[in-house]
C-alpha cells in the first residue's frame, strides 16, 4: 500500500519506473568504488565466464543506462549490503533526475523527499546543507587537506570546544574558528538559515550558493512546504560523492536518518557524461521497526460470527465499515479464539449497526 502511494506521488510529477536485474557486471562497481559507501560486494562468475556482482546501489545502474540526456526516473529495488557483519537484501525506493538541474529541478527533487516522508508521518524532518558552502569557507581559511578533514568531523559532530582547541594551537585564526562555530550552530527553518549563514558569506561563490539555496527555498514554499525543512550545515558527509545540496530526512521513533540524497554531478562526469544529477533514496529495510512500532493492531474491528449468519449481509456490513475508513478482520467463532490484535471486538448478527459496534 506504501510502495503504491510513493509510486503515484513520483508518477504524478512524471517519473517513470526504472527496472533492472539483480546484477550487474562487478566492473561497474570496480571502477566507482569512491562512490560506494560499503567496500563488500557479492560476486559470482556467470557461465560465460565473466563477474557479477549482486547490486549494492541503483544509482550508478541508473547513470550506466542514461544516454546523456534528461531524465526523471524512480524505482522500487532490493540492494545487497553488508549490515552488522552479514549481507542482507534491503528494499530501496527512491527517485534520480538527471541532466539540467535548474532550481526548480532540484526543488523538485527535494520536495518529493520532504512529501516521501510525509506519508509515512507527518512530524517528519528534512535537514539540509550545501557541501559546496562549507568549502568556500574552508577554501578561505589557508588549511592543507589534512587540517580539512579533521574540521569536517567536527562540523558533522557539531563540536564547538574541538574547534576552539583547534584555534588554540594555532591551526584555526580566531575568526574562523568563531565562524565555524557559528556555522555548526546553526540550525533553523530554511529562509531562516541562510539569513544566518549570509553573516559567514566571504566570497562572491559563497553569496552565490546562497542566493541559490535562498531561490530553492522560494520554490519549496511554492509546493506548500515549509517550516519542516531545516538548515543544517552539520551535513558534511560524503563530500567526495555530492557537490552541492544534501539532505537527511527523519522520522520520529527512528534514531537515523529514513532518507537522504543530495545532488551528485561528479558521478555522470566521471563516466563522460556532461549532466547533473540529484536523487534520494528512502531506506525502506530500516523502517520495518517503525511500521511495527505504529502499527498496534491487525484490524479495528474484529468481526467474528456465528454457524447461522447470513454471510453475503456479513461482506455487506464490513466492506460498509471499511468504505468509513476502518479495517476490519471477520472471523468465524470458534471455542479456541484466534490471537487476533484489535481496537474493537463485536459479534455479527443481521441487523447490527456501526453504531453498535462503537468504532
Amino acid at each position: 500500500m506504501l510502495e503504491e502511494q510513493l509510486n503515484q506521488l513520483y508518477e504524478g510529477y512524471g517519473y517513470r519506473k526504472f527496472r533492472m536485474s539483480k546484477f550487474e557486471d562487478y566492473d561497474l562497481y570496480a571502477q566507482n568504488k569512491d562512490f560506494l559507501k560499503k567496500g563488500h560486494i557479492i560476486t559470482f562468475t556467470d557461465v560465460d565466464g565473466s563477474l557479477k556482482a549482486l547490486k549494492p546501489d541503483i544509482t550508478l545502474s541508473i547513470m550506466k543506462n542514461n544516454s546523456g540526456d534528461s531524465e526523471k526516473v524512480y524505482y522500487n529495488e532490493n540492494v545487497y549490503r553488508e549490515m552488522g557483519g552479514i549481507f542482507k537484501e534491503i528494499l530501496q525506493v527512491g527517485v534520480e533526475s538527471v541532466g539540467q538541474i535548474d532550481p526548480y529541478a532540484e526543488a523538485e527533487v527535494i520536495a518529493l523527499a520532504a512529501k516521501s516522508l510525509k506519508l509515512l508521518s507527518e512530524d517528519y524532518v528534512l535537514d539540509l546543507s550545501d557541501v559546496s558552502f562549507v568549502r568556500c569557507l574552508l577554501g578561505g581559511m589557508g588549511l592543507d587537506g589534512r587540517d580539512q578533514e579533521k574540521i569536517l568531523a567536527l562540523i558533522a559532530q557539531k563540536n564547538a570546544p574541538g574547534i576552539q582547541a583547534l584555534a588554540d594551537q594555532g591551526i584555526l585564526s580566531a575568526p574562523d574558528a568563531q565562524a565555524l562555530q557559528e556555522l555548526m550552530g546553526i540550525y533553523a527553518p530554511l529562509k531562516e538559515g541562510i539569513a544566518q549563514a549570509g553573516r559567514l558569506a566571504r566570497t562572491n561563490e559563497s553569496w552565490e550558493i546562497l542566493r541559490q539555496l535562498s531561490a530553492t527555498a522560494s520554490l519549496l514554499e511554492a509546493f506548500g512546504l515549509n517550516g519542516q525543512i531545516r538548515l543544517d550545515f552539520s551535513l558534511v558527509n560524503s563530500m567526495d560523492y555530492y557537490n552541492g545540496v544534501i539532505f537527511q530526512g527523519f522520522l520520529p521513533g527512528i534514531p537515523f536518518p529514513a532518507l537522504s540524497g543530495g545532488r551528485y554531478d561528479n558521478l555522470p562526469r566521471k563516466m563522460g557524461k556532461q549532466v547533473g544529477a540529484i536523487g534520494f533514496a528512502l531506506y525502506m529495510g530500516r523502517l520495518e521497526q517503525y511500521f511495527s512500532q505504529e502499527r498496534q493492531y491487525d484490524a479495528d474491528l474484529l468481526l467474528t460470527y456465528g454457524p447461522d449468519a447470513d454471510l453475503a449481509r456479513l461482506a455487506a456490513f464490513a466492506e460498509d465499515v471499511r468504505r468509513r475508513g476502518f479495517t476490519v478482520r471477520c472471523e468465524r467463532e470458534t471455542i479456541q479464539a484466534p490471537p487476533v490484535r484489535c481496537r474493537v471486538k463485536a459479534r455479527y448478527y443481521d441487523g447490527v449497526t456501526l453504531e453498535e459496534v462503537a468504532l
